[in-house]
């Protein structure tokens, strides 16, 4: 049985960037110790038996390179300090390793720039 011969075909794709583009962050976990928290009963500072509890301890000091934010690092959570009671507003994220790896830094004294290297 005899083949049909077909002409060469050259099949081009172009690639179209998303338009959805999350730059990396290299941040800082910068909190005293006390309790990270979200929000949700519209009564400042830390209730129980109201807000969202996340997670308490302090910070651990480190930068954390290639954290992800659509519009940089912003206010996402609350923290109030053991010793003081104040609380402020935090950028919390979680390096994915489960409950031990969650961090907080604060957004009045922001150690945060953006990851150049990251891609």
């Amino acid at each position: 049985m005899k083949k049909v011969y077909e002409a060469p075909v050259v099949h081009l794709e172009q690639f179209v960037a998303n338009e959805y583009v999350a730059a990396c962050w290299k941040i800082k976990c910068n909190v005293p110790n006390g309790i990270g928290y979200y929000e949700t009963n519209g009564r400042d500072g830390y209730q129980r038996w109201g807000d969202t509890f996340i997670a308490s301890g302090y910070g651990c000091g480190e930068y954390h390179i290639g954290v992800e934010s659509d519009n940089g690092p912003e206010a996402n959570a609350m923290w109030q300090e053991s010793k003081t009671g104040e609380y402020y507003p935090v950028f919390y994220f979680s390096t994915g390793r489960g409950n031990n790896d969650q961090h907080f830094s604060k957004v009045e004294d922001a150690e945060w720039e953006t990851n150049p290297n990251a891609s």
